[in-house]
């Protein structure tokens, strides 16, 4: 097996001339920076402004002779060495930006007679933005937020069109500026002036547009993070912006400004697709939510009520558009929605345009309208869209409650079982799915439970004593909860429990207290549901009827007897019972002849 050959401590492609050029780069350069610095006179610094004007020459004549490594070396140290020869490598703050603007000149110039090295750019930026630093201080104030952005916007520009080394280097000395920039923009939008407040978040917009513009280029991607976070920072830093320049113009504007960013985060969603969808959703998921959230804030800190229903009702439009559209958002734009709407009915009551009662009724008829929707939905979607309906009916109920306004309690959970029924109906009419099982007996059970909750309600507004106005409601609901389970279950497990609660409370009532009315309808009752259970071929009507019966006669004859008599007829009923049964199942003692009994 071959040895493999030891890695060379430098690359493969490195030759020795280019070593020689690379060492006497830097000797000539830090010869320049030390004359400069230790006789920093005019004599000296011209001397070493014409040092790098001779090896800028030499840079020209050895590009155009086909010789890269030497004009790219030459172009190196002709910067260099301008750098050292002028005031550039003293503070940043201090001196006078018009030299560091010149050779900034100079550099461009070179670049474009020699565009081979990369040195030329480099050198032309870094002078740039000591110009920048050195005019500051008579920049004024409210401006310079401004000239940080403009900074920015022309790093990213070089980093969008330079070559590969250029554009990285060039992004990295931008990321402060930019950050500068952005965060003195965001200030401004949200408190200067209003003309000044829209400069600035325009700025800021520019800003972040030119950092998403550069996730598009590959060889920028090792100074920009993970995929997402370039198109989140973007979309977050404008949203603010925008979101700060919009208070300055009341409490409808920023209504408005909020359901923009609503409608940019929907649209987005709906339309966009391949890499679009990829490098602009994030975009517009983050910058639309944070504006539509930041206008809610806004709106709310100054209790302006209507204006912040009004966002909630936009808000809904584009939500249902997007639920509509497309089917794998549909379990969040659907529940949105109807959250949007409960809101804006809500907001009804800071701003006293609505009543309690009303809102009430709004919130119901949502709920009813949101289940109508949901049954048609697929399973996510439905369930989702569910829990925020049974969410407003909640809110509905609890706000006649808290009011005081108990009469139309009864009303509005009618109305509700009522839908709730319906939905559990249409959502379990296949029969197939185990989950539509789930979801149709849940609603089943809800909606049964709302109905008796009514039927109580009712009858204690209606001042009725009677105990059948309690447990027919009760029963009625138990049939209802076995949903389609009255059809094909076992009839004791589905019919059985509500027959019980129907009948047993009226027969013992009939047969201790001396109504005779109470007592021919249980007996009345109680023939139709043996003769209806016979006919129907159902077990739980039928045993449900006699028992009742038969308990009914028994009490009431034990009742019309004397005491003796009565007891008599007791003991005797229940001994047959017991003997009958221990006939039937013998326990030991019950199967022994009595002359085998100790």
């Amino acid at each position: 097996m071959p040895v493999p050959a030891p890695v060379p401590p430098f690359p493969y492609r490195t030759r020795p001339p280019q070593v020689l050029l690379a060492v006497g780069a830097v000797l000539l350069v830090s010869a320049g920076a030390a004359l400069g610095s230790a006789y920093g006179g005019p004599l000296v610094r011209t001397a070493v402004l014409l040092l790098a004007a001779v090896a800028a020459g030499v840079s020209v004549r050895a590009d155009r002779a086909g010789l890269r490594t030497s004009a790219e070396t030459f172009a190196a140290s002709a910067a260099g060495l301008g750098l050292a020869g002028s005031d550039v490598p003293g503070a940043l703050r201090a001196g006078d930006p018009l030299p560091a603007l010149l050779l900034a000149g100079v550099f461009l110039g070179l670049h474009r007679l020699s565009p081979t090295p990369v040195a030329w750019p480099l050198a032309a930026w870094a002078a740039g933005q000591v110009a920048v630093l050195r005019s500051l201080d008579g920049v004024p104030e409210a401006l310079r937020t401004e000239l940080f952005l403009g900074v920015s916007l022309v790093g990213l520009g070089i980093a969008l069109w330079a070559r590969p080394l250029v554009a990285r280097l060039t992004m990295a000395t931008t990321a402060p500026w930019w950050a500068a920039g952005v965060l003195g923009g965001t200030r401004e939008a949200w408190t200067a002036a209003a003309g000044e407040r829209w400069l600035a978040a325009a700025l800021v917009v520019a800003a972040g547009a030119g950092l998403l513009l550069a996730r598009l280029r590959r060889p920028l991607d090792v100074l920009l993070g993970p995929p997402r976070l370039v198109p989140v920072v973007a979309g977050g830093v404008s949203a603010g912006a925008v979101a700060g320049a919009g208070s300055a113009g009341g409490p409808v504007v920023v209504a408005v400004a909020g359901f923009a960013g609503v409608l940019i985060a929907a649209t987005s969603a709906a339309e966009l697709s391949g890499w679009r969808r990829g490098l602009l959703l994030p975009v517009a998921l983050t910058g639309g939510v944070l504006l539509a959230v930041l206008s809610i804030l806004r709106l709310v800190h100054g209790r302006h009520w209507s204006e912040l229903a009004l966002l909630l009702l936009l808000t809904a439009a584009p939500t249902v558009w997007v639920a509509a559209l497309r089917r794998d958002d549909r379990p969040v734009a659907a529940p949105t929605a109807v959250g949007c709407l409960a809101g804006a009915a809500l907001l009804g009551l800071p701003d006293g345009w609505a009543s309690p009662s009303v809102v009430a009724g709004l919130l119901t008829a949502l709920y009813v309208l949101s289940l109508l929707t949901a049954a048609r939905l697929e399973r996510d979607s439905r369930r989702a869209t569910a829990l925020a309906a049974a969410a407003c009916a909640v809110l509905a109920v609890v706000l006649l409650v808290v009011g005081g306004d108990r009469g139309p309690v009864a009303a509005h959970l009618a109305a509700q079982g009522t839908a709730t029924l319906g939905w559990a109906w249409w959502t379990g009419r296949a029969g197939t799915a185990t989950d539509d099982d789930t979801d149709s007996t849940t609603g089943w059970r809800i909606g049964a439970a709302q109905l008796v909750l009514a039927g109580w309600l009712a009858a204690a507004l209606a001042g009725l004593g009677a105990v059948e106005a309690y447990s027919v409601p009760a029963a009625g609901g138990l049939l209802l909860a076995a949903g389609r389970g009255l059809l094909r279950d076992p009839s004791w497990q589905s019919w059985g429990p509500g027959l019980v609660v129907a009948a047993a409370p009226s027969t013992v009532l009939a047969v201790v207290t001396p109504d005779a009315l109470r007592a021919v309808l249980v007996l009345a009752l109680a023939a139709v549901a043996m003769v209806a259970g016979g006919r129907a071929g159902l077990r739980a009507p039928l045993l449900v009827g006699s028992g009742a019966a038969l308990v009914l006669a028994l009490g009431l004859a034990v009742r019309a007897l004397p005491w003796p008599v009565a007891t008599a007829l007791v003991v005797g009923s229940v001994l047959l019972l017991i003997g009958m049964l221990r006939e039937r199942r013998p326990v030991a003692g019950f199967a022994t002849r009595l002359a085998d009994l100790r």
